[in-house]
């Protein structure tokens, strides 16, 4: 009987893991779609235009504001050269598994070899995951 339950919580704990890492993807599949169709159909405006639009975008296609990390905003790039529009933006994404870490100091860091406990097996099995979204018209 605990051998059952042993492999109903190691499966159970790859399917939460796998679900997570699958959100993040499907989170940048989102954004990849909205730079693509704006590339295709926002090929004339201005970047101060694009910039207006694409909260509306996001929201048309089910993006949070808790989904766009600030670090996705602020390397937000447009760039305009004749009729070439290109869009893309550079973030990443941490998968704590069994939590974050709780030994932070004052800035909200940590230092991998000061941990204790629990937290050096969060620091362990932390996943990283960085997304670069990318378009440009044709």
């Amino acid at each position: 009987m605990i051998s059952i339950l042993f492999w109903l919580g190691l499966i159970g704990f790859a399917v939460w893991n796998g679900a997570q890492v699958f959100h993040a993807h499907y989170i940048n599949w989102k954004i990849q779609d909205v730079f693509e169709g704006v590339t295709t159909n926002m090929g004339n405006a201005s970047e101060m235009d694009i910039r207006e639009r694409l909260p509306k975008l996001y929201k048309i296609n089910y993006l949070a504001p808790s989904d766009l990390s600030q670090e996705f905003h602020n390397n937000l790039l447009i760039r305009h050269e004749g009729t070439m529009l290109e869009i893309s933006s550079i973030y990443s994404v941490v998968i704590w598994p069994l939590g974050p870490v709780e030994q932070l100091d004052e800035k909200g860091g940590y230092d991998t070899e000061e941990l204790e406990g629990m937290d050096i097996l969060r620091d362990k099995l932390r996943i990283d995951i960085e997304f670069e979204p990318y378009a440009i018209s044709e």
